[in-house]
């Protein structure tokens, strides 16, 4: 069976608790006495040094002093000539006796040399006449032929020592109830909100994205919490993009199948027939023939342009941006659209200022305007029909305009218009269909970064694009 993550955290609260609790144990039983022992002789070093600045060690000042001394800090204190005589002294049995103690005696004749030269002599040992006791001794040379001897003594350290571990003991068990309820606590707080994530985790890896992380902090969990959201989302965008593009690919797929399908057919049935007048009527022949070569050249395009479409949307085409007066583009328009208009009644109007210049890829843009321009030859109806290409600056956009007259496009088809294979009516009628020269367009507008669109106005339609730069 798994452990779970908060059992861990518990696991490893109290190990540490227990841990730090065994660490005190052990540092309190090999380091308290010496570490006591230090303390204290650093504290007599100290008191010795006051005792430098007295001018009388024997008069009755002086007396109280030490005797204040021995009762507040538990220390005795001994001053002592260069012979060894108490001159005075805390300590009855040394005051009655006129000399110092074994232990302080022999400190002082080892090291009189030293003491002369002004250091500061200490020393600590068991006592060798009670057991569990421990001596402490300082000396100094406090004045000319005067040395102060310090002692002290510990008689229960070592059951101070004991105690303390006992205390260490019972505290610890108490330190570590305590602290699993707080690890309890702290753990809870930590893991409900994993569990949250976890939660919209697994939403999110079945594609349901309407599961969000409650945040309730800016800490680190509180940035995953939000990172799993804006993951969530960004997800959730994408998912419903690539149905929609999937969308488009079947429709896609449908609209080509039944582009193909007309001109194949009617190839097949003048083939068919070709074979039956071939000899009895070779006029009829050849028209069969062109009919079948005209449908042929449309089969042609269509892939020619849908190869074309691909290249765009994969981002194959490489753009080649010069800086170009728009004059020039304009003339190359006007020049197409008469060659390709050549006995119809058509109206061709410009609007533009000559002096115009545009930094952008001129034969992709020539191309986005023919076919527009195309587009608008293809879908103008009325007794005069008037196309307009129009170019104005707009901020670090220029935009071009194609009108033309005719009927308007149903609002609901604006946005579907740029498929490829758009029919503006459902019942896919011939020639009502805007191919793939919208969807071209539109490539070659996103390629510079600019953006496009359609709308009705007046008795005709606009459509309008824009580049950048």
């Amino acid at each position: 069976m798994k452990k779970s993550l908060k059992s861990k955290i518990c696991a490893i609260g109290v190990a540490f608790i227990a841990a730090f609790i065994v660490l005190n144990i052990l540092l309190t039983y090999f380091f308290m006495i010496p570490f006591s022992v230090f303390l204290s002789t650093k504290q007599m070093e100290k008191i010795a040094q006051t005792m430098e600045q007295e001018d009388s060690y024997t008069d009755e000042e002086f007396t109280n002093y030490i005797e204040q001394i021995d009762e507040d800090m538990n220390t005795s204190v001994t001053v002592i000539d260069g012979d060894k005589n108490v001159i005075s002294t805390t300590k009855i049995s040394e005051y009655h006796r006129k000399a110092v103690g074994e232990m302080s005696s022999v400190l002082f004749d080892r090291n009189k040399e030293q003491l002369d030269g002004g250091d500061v002599i200490s020393m600590s040992r068991n006592s060798e006449k009670q057991t569990g006791v421990i001596l402490v001794r300082v000396i100094k040379k406090v004045a000319d032929n005067r040395y102060v001897i310090l002692g002290r003594s510990y008689r229960s350290l070592e059951k101070a020592m004991y105690s303390a571990i006992v205390f260490d003991l019972l505290a610890g068990i108490v330190i570590i109830l305590l602290g699993f309820v707080l690890v309890m606590k702290v753990s809870n707080r930590m893991i409900v909100p994993i569990r949250n994530m976890q939660r919209a985790a697994e939403h999110i890896s079945n594609l349901e994205f309407d599961t969000r992380v409650d945040v309730q902090s800016e800490d680190e969990l509180g940035q995953l919490g939000m990172s799993i959201n804006r993951m969530s989302e960004h997800l959730e965008k994408n998912v419903e993009q690539l149905q929609n593009d999937i969308e488009k690919r079947k429709r896609l797929v449908r609209n080509i199948s039944h582009e193909i399908k007309s001109p194949i057919a009617v190839i097949m049935g003048y083939a068919d027939r070709l074979k039956v007048v071939l000899q009895k009527n070779p006029e009829r022949a050849l028209q069969y023939c062109e009919i079948i070569s005209n449908e042929s050249t449309r089969v042609d395009v269509l892939v020619r342009e849908m190869l074309e479409l691909s290249k765009f949307e994969q981002k194959a085409e490489e753009l080649h941006p010069e800086i170009f007066e728009v004059k020039y583009l304009f003339h190359d328009i006007r020049r197409c659209f008469e060659d390709e208009t050549v006995g119809k009644n058509i109206t061709y109007e410009e609007e533009y200022d000559k002096t115009d210049r545009v930094k952008a890829d001129f034969l992709l843009v020539e191309r986005a305007l023919n076919n527009l321009v195309r587009n608008a030859v293809s879908h103008a109806v009325g007794d005069h029909i008037t196309i307009r290409v129009s170019g104005k600056k707009n901020g670090e956009f220029y935009e071009f305009r194609v009108y033309n007259t005719g009927s308007h496009i149903d609002e609901t088809e604006f946005d579907s218009i740029w498929d490829p294979f758009s029919k503006v009516d459902k019942a896919r009628t011939r020639g009502k269909g805007f191919g793939v020269g919208l969807s071209i367009v539109q490539e070659i507008v996103s390629a510079h970064d600019g953006y496009c669109s359609a709308c009705n106005i007046d008795e005709g339609v606009e459509f309008l694009i824009s580049v950048k730069g």
